[in-house]
């Protein structure tokens, strides 16, 4: 197993989509799964809003993002974790910056983003989204 720098573990997440976002709930983690983006300084994701997720991250914003890749029977795999504290986005700008970070990422048409951000800064969509600074991260890949 070695060590991934960070520019591999910044590569991993520009290739992967889909990722794993863990909080506390109390005492207990709770984890989901959630499509992400990432610009130079930041990752980027979401939930449902009023969810249990956003309801962890209100109580606690220390959070941990994990990111995998592996072959059917694993001899090869990368992984990495970016922990941070997660800020729930509710200024327009931010929101629109977040939204049009994931929707390139995921090849989504623009043309649904203005909407999107009026209803998730009026909170009267179904989507919270999340800020996360990519300061400590951490990775690993099969190999030498």
């Amino acid at each position: 197993m070695k060590a991934l720098s960070e520019n591999e573990i910044r590569q991993l997440m520009d290739e992967i989509v889909w990722g794993t976002l863990i909080a506390l709930d109390d005492k207990h983690p709770y984890a989901i799964e959630t499509s992400f983006a990432t610009d130079d300084r930041f990752l980027y994701t979401g939930s449902k809003c009023g969810g249990r997720m956003n309801r962890c991250i209100e109580t606690n914003p220390a959070v941990t993002f994990k990111i995998c890749d592996s072959t059917r029977d694993a001899k090869l795999f990368r992984a990495a974790i970016v922990e941070s504290e997660a800020k729930i986005l509710t200024e327009r700008d931010e929101i629109m910056h977040c939204l049009r970070t994931i929707y390139k990422k995921l090849g989504l048409p623009e043309s649904r983003i203005e909407e999107r951000a009026d209803k998730i800064t009026a909170r009267t969509g179904s989507l919270s989204l999340y800020r996360m600074p990519l300061k400590k991260l951490a990775g690993v890949a099969s190999g030498s």
